[in-house]
């Protein structure tokens, strides 16, 4: 009779307390978490001579544990795991996992083979396609326990390449290089062009892998938009993709509408569209130079090869080697400020304002809640008063903060050199308050002469990531617990037109703001009931709508626990998230940093996940710049491995 009892059982009790979608993280940290022995799992030990055996521990919905055992020379087929996270710990014998890339007959190709040691523990989210196997010598059992989530229902079996067969796909591969960037949206696909780029005035080849999960390449979640009435928030003059082509996105905009001037603020669906555009002209620019794959896929898990580069598996396609990655991936959607607060159904609670069609089901007379006052709050209310004219909203922050407005006319950026250095070699270090209290006051007295706050605003500019990392850990807490939210309205503003026409729904009383905490949420089958405890008086307010809106903006970091790819790093040791929770940390050249604070090679960050050693990692200006960077030092990482290897 089998029996579940200590570790073993301790483990269960821990992986049933999991969320239905544990993470390939949670799953990892739990396996690790609990010293597992041959004495735990005997009862589940099962010897078979014609196959190695699996015997379920537990059959839950959302997971599945279990043992199996492997005879000296018993291997599992080329597989991959569909949609399933696999986690794996060996508890006795000598394990040797195996991975496959996929040639273009269909034949799966080994790529390498990895030991793992009693102890240890692997996986991978839908980890590409690989075996394990009994690697012993001296006729030892391999006992390994895994977890699958949610359960191993399908899979997909391979056929290794028969000894007689070639595979012209490795050839292919060997003799030009291969880049991946993981993430399509603007950085991703700016740090392509700029390959590309690079290739065609070099005479060099390379093949550019550019991975996408959305449908569409260029737009990322920023200019995904397809309402004409949400509107850049920089005008078209300082736009370009190109840091050499400072007017290039004007005149793409004034190629299609004559009109266009460079103080005008577009529609971000066009920002979009330029972006593709730019990528897909300098793609075929590059001609025999350089070959642009666009690959609409997820990409589960980076391995480091053994003989240097990389490993990248699909969640759909197929593994492939490259010698080099770019990681471009963007903003996730918004975490939920009511959590567990909340009770009662959940389908007038939407979650993600981005989500397509997430607005179709509000009435035209209904009354609509938005958690949020910044910039996707703003487009989400213009968006339910276009279509919603005779709709209620009410907007609730913790501050009640809005984005400002642009001038109307241009303003020169102030030179800040001086305070900058000053504040910088003070004595006491950089303090953010005092810092801030400078500017302010520097603000004050340009206002009282004509001048304009945001040329103190705009002539920070330059300077963000030195003042942000003369930052002490600290101080950079206190910046961000106390003085961010004033930041972002000042720093993120709203176009003009925008602003106007926000102003007016204030005006009308079709839009009403409260600043405030959510302490509750009842719903029912027509309304939600929220009761809020307002910042100025500390009362409790309670309101009632047909539809809340989570309209808080996207996460404040990408947590790496929380996507395939970077999930997969954190669990190999390749990248460590930073203290602030704001993405991962990188040199300054851009490369991942490893749990041991070592530069990762041939693996580069662009974007948001860089915030933690730049803080401004957001904004055209600096990941165009970030992009031709990457595409420039990840040449030169690829030159050197290759000269290394001669």
């Amino acid at each position: 009779m089998r029996t579940l009892r200590g570790p073993l059982l301790d483990l269960v009790q821990k992986l049933d307390e999991l969320a239905p979608e544990p993470t390939l993280v949670e799953l990892v940290r739990t396996l690790e978490a609990f010293e597992l022995t041959s004495d735990d799992v005997i009862d589940f030990v099962q010897k078979t001579q014609q196959n190695y055996s699996r015997v379920p521990v537990v059959l839950r919905e959302h997971y599945e544990l279990l043992v199996m055992t492997w005879l000296p020379g018993q291997a599992s087929i080329p597989h991959d795991h569909t949609n399933s996270i696999c986690v794996v710990r060996v508890i006795q014998g000598e394990a040797v996992e195996a991975s496959y890339g996929i040639g273009a007959d269909g034949y799966a190709d080994l790529e390498y083979e990895t030991p793992i040691e009693a102890g240890q523990v692997v996986g991978g989210h839908d980890a590409g396609v690989h075996s394990i196997r009994n690697a012993s010598q001296n006729g030892q059992l391999l006992v390994t326990v895994h977890i699958y989530a949610p359960r191993l229902k399908e899979f997909r079996r391979f056929e290794p390449r028969p000894n007689t067969h070639k595979s012209p796909l490795k050839l292919y591969r060997n003799l030009t290089p291969t880049i991946t960037i993981v993430g399509g949206g603007f950085s991703g696909s700016m740090a392509a062009a700029q390959i590309l780029r690079r290739a065609e005035m070099a005479g060099e080849p390379v093949n550019v892998e550019l991975v996408e999960r959305r449908g569409t390449i260029g737009e990322g979640l920023a200019y995904s938009t397809r309402e004409s009435i949400h509107l850049l928030n920089v005008p078209a003059a300082r736009m370009s993709a190109w840091p050499d082509k400072p007017d290039d996105f004007l005149h793409w905009a004034q190629r299609r509408h004559p009109g266009v001037t460079g103080k005008d603020f577009l529609p971000r669906q066009w920002y979009g569209e330029y972006v593709r555009e730019s990528l897909l002209t300098t793609a075929e620019e590059a001609g025999a130079h350089a070959k642009l794959d666009v690959i609409l896929d997820e990409v589960r898990r980076l391995a480091r090869h053994p003989q240097g580069g990389w490993m990248v598996h699909l969640g759909r396609g197929t593994s492939f080697r490259t010698d080099a990655v770019i990681l471009a991936i963007g903003h996730r959607p918004p975490s939920d400020p009511i959590g567990k607060s909340w009770s009662g159904p959940r389908a007038r609670y939407l979650l993600d304002p981005w989500r397509p069609f997430a607005t179709n089901d509000v009435g035209v007379r209904d009354q609509v809640v938005i958690l949020g006052t910044g910039l996707t709050a703003v487009d989400t209310a213009l968006s339910l008063a276009e279509h919603h004219p005779q709709s209620t909203i009410t907007m609730i922050s913790r501050r009640g903060l809005l984005p400002l407005s642009h001038a109307t006319s241009a303003v020169s950026p102030a030179r800040l050199d001086e305070l900058v250095e000053d504040s910088i070699a003070r004595d006491s270090g950089l303090q953010a308050r005092r810092f801030c209290r400078e500017l302010r006051q520097l603000a004050k007295s340009r206002m009282a002469n004509g001048g304009d706050w945001r040329s103190v605003v705009d002539g920070l500019r330059p300077h963000t990531a030195k003042v942000w990392q003369a930052l002490s850990p600290i101080e950079r807490r206190r910046f961000l617990s106390h003085l961010r939210p004033f930041w972002e309205v000042h720093r993120h503003r709203m176009a003009s037109a925008v602003a106007e026409k926000f102003q007016q729904m204030l005006t009308s009383g079709q839009l009403k703001i409260i600043s405030g905490k959510i302490e509750s949420g009842q719903a029912d089958d027509k309304l939600v009931h929220l009761s809020i405890r307002e910042r100025a008086t500390q009362q409790i307010r309670l309101i009632q709508a047909a539809w809340v809106l989570n309209c808080t903006g996207p996460m404040p970091s990408n947590s790496a626990e929380a996507n395939p790819v970077m999930g997969s790093l954190l669990v190999e040791g390749c990248l460590r998230t930073d203290a602030l929770a704001l993405g991962i940390e990188t040199t300054p050249s851009g490369n991942l940093i490893d749990i041991n604070g070592e530069a990762v090679p041939e693996i580069f960050v662009v974007g948001t996940l860089r915030k933690p050693a730049l803080w401004e990692s957001t904004a055209v200006p600096e990941l165009r710049m970030q992009a031709a960077d990457a595409a420039e030092r990840v040449w030169g990482e690829i030159k050197q491995a290759n000269r290394l290897a001669l």
